[in-house]
């Protein structure tokens, strides 16, 4: 009876062991989720900044290369 009895608390410790992991893991998937929704909203907004930064560099060379004309 006493083994059943060990038996039965590691099974339950087991148990809340397992509930709080489980947690733990859900909690950290949607971490996850939220830290790479931000991470793919960040690249999109360099990518156009980056687009921007481009495209004014070459009308700043073509006014320059006009204003040296004149």
């Amino acid at each position: 009876m006493r083994e059943f009895h060990e038996v039965r608390q590691d099974y339950h410790r087991l148990m809340r062991e397992f509930i709080e992991v489980r947690q733990d893991y859900h909690r950290l998937m949607s971490d996850f989720h939220v830290v790479r929704q931000d991470y793919h909203r960040l690249m999109s907004e360099f990518h156009e900044v980056r687009q921007d930064y481009h495209r004014l560099m070459r009308e700043f060379h073509e006014v320059r290369q006009d204003y040296h004309r004149l």
